[in-house]
């Protein structure tokens, strides 16, 4: 089965990455060069979605690499997912009864919070933690504070 631009873009939002995110971790999962793993530009990525020259279907090796760092990715999700349950859960609340969660803006933030991380783009935390506290039916309120 083909792997087209349309699919590409629907999973990337579907894991809450932008166009930038995914270009961070296709350079850490896939580097060009694994003593060097660059990002690959956002305008390469949006090129990939948008079909270079008018093709529906991103280059092949695109075709071929993205669908696994997609579900790596996803992966990646579920397992920070599982493990802001115990992070949420151990979060007291405030005199208002408000549970301040962390969220970061930037990558570099979210590596000093998290250096096992490092190298990830904080979308991928902010997503977890946000879905996660969405799912939990614990009574409790919860605020997502912004790390610069």
């Amino acid at each position: 089965m083909t792997f087209t631009c349309i699919e590409l873009e629907t999973r990337r939002r579907l894991l809450g990455l932008s166009q930038a995110d995914l270009g961070v971790c296709v350079g850490l999962l896939a580097p060009k060069d694994p003593d060097d793993p660059r990002p690959v530009g956002q305008h390469a990525v949006s090129r990939w979605e948008e079909g270079v020259n008018g093709h529906d279907v991103p280059p092949y090796w695109v075709q071929d690499t993205l669908p696994g760092i997609l579900d790596r990715v996803g992966q990646v999700q579920e397992a920070l997912a599982r493990w802001a349950v115990t992070f949420l859960r151990g979060l007291d609340p405030d005199a208002d009864g408000i549970v301040h969660v962390p969220t970061y803006r930037s990558d570099k933030a979210f590596a000093r919070a998290f250096p096992k991380m490092a190298g990830w783009p904080a979308s991928i935390w902010n997503n977890a933690v946000v879905r996660t506290a969405d799912s939990l039916d614990d009574g409790r309120e919860y605020q997502f504070d912004l790390i610069r």
